[in-house]
């Protein structure tokens, strides 16, 4: 009897079980395993064979095999499955088979932009290793580099960049220590003290940061569910003497907005008329399978390309790829050299080996099935609220109902153990900041804690301003 049948045949009728369907689900294996049934190191079903074979979703058993890995009963491969393990004595904040669910101690933190553990340690390890046995990528790591990367490094990154459309060479091409290293070089080659700066009224706080460190004026361009608003950057254009514009076109930080390419022709017409300089940051972009095409693909002479590793797979690896149009590539090594010499090459050579022996593509698929699992659990908390969100995208921004304000909202769920972070946290300068909040459901160490945290806010949403009065 396969393990198919062995866990169905343990298996409660679902439909009666007072138990969520997939801890029900994840109880049955623990009583095949417990029963000998399932020996150590056998690999459990993949998530579409069983899901079918209990008439359940994908996302039921994938949050059953998230428990049992979180109770130490199984481990996850990376592209490989998920294998049962030896016994172990349960940790003490999670509960024994059969147990209900306790409510999980400490913060829930949906305020940090993070992504999920899916196995990033052990790839490193993997790497690390494979980079021991090579003399001739020793030798790299420990040598000084030219300004923008070595050439073996930006020959893949240059790669890399073809799933935005960007079809340059690796001349045209520079690593950097990550995109906020990236963003703070190119400010220092197009600007200069007092300039004005464009950028979207709801902004990503690292570009904040800079303009005031820099001593430049953000001037905020308005915003709708696709990003920029066309009419709202010709005006900004024709009535301030800005020559640059800072913009997140696809799974905008923090209102997820993606441009359509419609909208993306219109902006980068409205650039080139008004010989407009963008920078664009597509860090977030990376999440997505298939991303639209780059600003920089549609303007490649005027627009500055920007990507990292931190949103996605790593925030550790300081890894981080800039396009530059040809004619500032000088100018650009001139402030990498200057700034810092050159980019970490370790870090570098780990990210690029992930490109090519298909690491990378596996923590992404591995990072995205994570991501679709969580944001079907936002939803039916969220269900009747005002809310945007992308389906590639671990965020959530959460308009709240009227006479919710941000600040008390925020601060009765810190009372009640949820982090978030606020809408005026990405408001540049004087614009009003909207009652909004952002949610990173990848904030959340596990599907346990994040309902948890969920479920909170629901009931915060529910019970209204009056109860923070109350608790006051």
């Amino acid at each position: 009897m396969d393990l198919v049948m062995r866990i169905k045949s343990w298996m409660p009728d679902l439909a009666k079980s007072e138990l969520p369907r997939y801890q029900a689900i994840s109880n049955a294996i623990c009583e095949v395993i417990d029963g000998g049934q399932a020996v150590i190191g056998e690999k459990l079903p993949p998530h579409r064979t069983l899901a079918a074979a209990l008439k359940v979703t994908v996302g039921t058993v994938s949050r059953a095999y998230a428990r049992l890995e979180e109770q130490g009963r199984v481990m996850s491969r990376i592209g490989d499955g998920t294998y049962v393990l030896a016994r172990q004595t349960p940790l003490p904040d999670r509960p024994l088979e059969g147990e209900d669910e306790p409510a999980p101690a400490g913060l829930v933190d949906l305020g940090r932009n993070v992504i999920v553990d899916i196995g990033q340690d052990l790839a490193l390890a993997e790497t690390l290793l494979d980079i021991s046995q090579d003399a001739a990528s020793r030798q790299r790591v420990l040598d000084y580099q030219a300004e923008c990367g070595h050439p073996w490094h930006r020959a893949v990154a240059a790669r890399w960049l073809g799933q935005f459309g960007i079809a340059s060479g690796p001349d045209r091409v520079a690593v950097t220590n990550g995109a906020q290293h990236a963003l703070a070089c190119l400010l220092r080659i197009l600007t200069m003290p007092g300039d004005t700066v464009l950028c979207e009224a709801l902004s990503y706080p690292g570009i904040v940061a800079l303009a005031q460190q820099m001593r430049l004026q953000l001037l905020c361009v308005e915003v709708d569910e696709e990003g920029i608003v066309p009419e709202s950057l010709e005006q900004m254009c024709r009535a301030f003497d800005s020559r640059l514009l800072f913009c997140v076109p696809t799974l905008h930080n923090p209102t997820t907005a993606t441009m359509s390419l419609e909208r993306r022709l219109r902006i980068v017409d409205i650039a080139r008329r008004h010989h407009l300089q963008i920078i664009e940051d597509a860090t977030p972009a990376v999440l997505l399978p298939s991303p639209p095409p780059a600003l920089a693909a549609l303007l490649p002479e005027q627009v500055f390309f920007v990507a990292s590793l931190s949103k996605s797979v790593s925030p550790g690896l300081r890894f981080g790829v800039v396009q530059a149009p040809r004619a500032w590539s000088g100018k650009l090594a001139a402030v990498i050299r200057a700034n810092c010499w050159m980019a970490t090459p370790i870090a570098v050579e780990i990210a690029c080996r992930w490109m090519e022996d298909g690491r990378l593509q596996q923590l992404l698929d591995a990072q995205r099935a994570d991501i679709a699992n969580r944001r079907q659990l936002a939803a039916s908390y969220l269900e009747g609220q005002q809310w945007l969100s992308h389906p590639g995208s671990p965020h959530c921004w959460l308009h709240l109902p009227a006479p919710w304000r941000t600040s008390e909202f925020s601060t009765m769920l810190r009372r009640r153990q949820v982090a978030i972070k606020s809408g005026d946290a990405f408001t540049v300068g004087r614009t009003p900041s909207p009652h909004a909040v952002r949610l990173c459901l990848s904030g959340a160490g596990t599907l346990t804690q994040l309902e948890h945290g969920l479920a909170i806010l629901r009931q915060t949403l529910q019970d209204g301003p009056e109860a923070f009065l109350a608790e006051a």
